[in-house]
């Protein structure tokens, strides 16, 4: 006979005790063979990242027995719809599964009738605690089947905060895990991130939105040089503890790379994790450096340096450990890791440009870091500044195909009237920044809505018509084209033919009395971002 569930015997707990909570990086670490599922689907078990059994047990009194329910992930039943006819359906039998299961917990309540009162209660509100479903093999089987087709969990605190909880690993999703890591600490039921740069600070909260629907509130530091972005969400923490152990308050004796990206399956998002480091604790101003306090995070970097056979110099200092990338590998570097910290990205590809003086350069390829999934080039990650030519007519096509009065339109954009009856009516062209609001606005990416819109002509004093994706035609100019410093552009031919062709290509005037090089600051910025190259002395 089969022990009746309950959350001390629940195999999907994995805590032996209340008061031990366990990570991956435990489960990795153990010597008995990890299951095959854990090594190509850590976030499988979404159940032992969001309920510790902690929850369970809390001092014996009236108030802190009401709250344990409370205290948990709730399941909006508009979200997950077989859910509404099963709770009405196995109401009785759902009720005795739960009395059940929290048996021995701080609830002290066996009665069937009460817990039928509550299963009750909650299907009436829409929305139902995880674990009252965990008693009930056929509501489970379909809940577990969805979450894994959808590959996430949308969950709301007993309050009404809603998240959406990733339930596989991604890019961008381990990015935030190296952001965190580095310049992020976490509270109970808070994320920090602090960083220098707002636009750093903005791209993360975009980021934290598309992940988990969670905007996160920007707030300025005190000496005002510096900003901070605070993201609420207890799950949200729980699942980046889960993945990385970063503990709670101080971190440093807790850093390390987490382990799932050294197994093979996962051993591609290495570099999105050190991209996230050094976006948050590399510079890249006059050499390019990163230091840590952390000695294990430390030994994880030098094995990632061997592993992708990047050179590097380190030496310990004052209990820090620093770490130096000489010019020779610094393209390597950025091949593998990349940035996309607004300013440091620009200081590293800064560098990069230092070496294109008096050497041979060479066209390596597409920089495939900074494109979209779809394989389309990132525009919002161009300076912000530059202008999409004949983007007016679009904001105001799709103002009234919304149903948005112009009012309505420009507090939404954060605009005065004037300025967008201005763009509406082609007195001023709006930038990067403001298609990326009207973007978020109707719930498109921006390189959707300019390649929907045809919108591949952008502006900053000069103008240009840049491609949506890499084709057979860009790769071939390329090779004819490289940013250096002071936002010029040297040419890697004299040949008259191609400089036409280039020249009709991008739609653009090359100044041929300035010689071999020419200004387009949108061009440059686009080859800064978008190519990638070697040089050789």
């Amino acid at each position: 006979m089969f022990p009746i569930l309950s959350w001390k015997n629940d195999p999907h707990l994995l805590e032996d005790q209340p008061d031990h909570t366990i990570y991956l990086n435990d489960l990795l670490e153990e010597e008995k063979k990890v299951p095959e599922l854990l090594l190509t689907n850590p976030l499988a078990d979404f159940y032992c990242i969001l309920i510790k059994k902690r929850e369970f047990i809390q001092n014996n009194t009236l108030l802190t027995r009401t709250r344990i329910l409370p205290r948990m992930p709730y399941l909006l039943l508009d979200n997950y719809q077989f859910l509404k006819e099963g709770l009405v359906e196995k109401s009785w039998s759902l009720a005795e599964t739960s009395r059940d299961y929290f048996y021995g917990s701080a609830m002290l309540d066996n009665s069937i009738k009460s817990w039928k009162q509550r299963v009750d209660r909650y299907t009436e509100k829409g929305a139902i605690p995880l674990p009252l479903l965990r008693g009930n093999e056929e509501l489970w089987q379909q809940l577990t089947e969805q979450i894994q087709r959808e590959k996430q969990i949308i969950i709301q605190s007993a309050k009404g905060e809603q998240s959406i909880i990733p339930l596989e690993l991604t890019e961008k999703l381990v990015y935030l895990l190296g952001i965190i890591d580095g310049d992020g600490h976490l509270s109970k039921h808070q994320v920090h991130i602090v960083d220098y740069s707002k636009k750093q600070i903005e791209q993360l909260q975009r980021f934290f939105q598309e992940l988990f629907g969670v905007t996160g509130d920007i707030r300025k530091g005190k000496d005002g040089n510096y900003y901070i972005l605070l993201v609420n969400g207890k799950w949200i923490v729980r699942l980046v503890q889960f993945l990385t152990g970063h503990s709670l308050g101080r971190k440093y004796e807790s850093l390390q790379e987490p382990l799932i990206l050294k197994t093979d399956y996962w051993s591609h998002l290495r570099g999105a994790y050190w991209r996230g480091m050094f976006d948050a604790d590399g510079s890249y101003r006059a050499k390019m450096e990163f230091v840590t306090i952390s000695k294990k995070l430390s030994n994880d970097l030098k094995s990632y340096f061997l592993t992708t056979s990047i050179k590097f110099s380190f030496k310990e200092i004052k209990n820090a450990f620093k770490f130096y990338i000489p010019s020779g590998s610094r393209t390597k570097l950025y091949q593998q890791i990349g940035s996309w910290h607004p300013i440091k990205k620009s200081e590293f590809l800064t560098l990069l440009s230092r070496r294109y003086n008096g050497e041979e350069v060479t066209f390596l390829g597409i920089n495939e870091q900074n494109m979209n999934p779809k394989g389309f080039f990132d525009f919002t990650l161009m300076d912000n500044r530059i202008s999409i030519i004949n983007s007016g007519a679009v904001i105001k096509q799709i103002r009234e195909q919304k149903g948005f009065t112009r009012n309505e339109f420009a507090k939404l954009l954060a605009a005065n009237y004037s300025t967008l009856a201005s763009y509406e009516n082609s007195g001023a062209t709006p930038t990067i920044k403001t298609m990326i609001k009207v973007a978020s606005i109707i719930e498109e990416s921006l390189p959707a809505i300019l390649q929907k819109y045809q919108l591949n002509k952008f502006a900053y004093i000069l103008s240009v018509e840049l491609p949506f994706s890499p084709t057979k035609e860009l790769k071939k100019y390329l090779r004819y084209l490289y940013p250096r410093l002071h936002n010029v552009i040297s040419l890697q031919t004299k040949e008259q033919e191609t400089l036409h062709k280039i020249e009709e290509f991008f739609s653009i005037k090359i100044d041929k009395e300035r010689g071999n090089d020419f200004k387009n600051y949108v061009l440059w910025d686009f080859l800064r971002l978008f190519v990638l190259y070697e040089t050789e002395k």
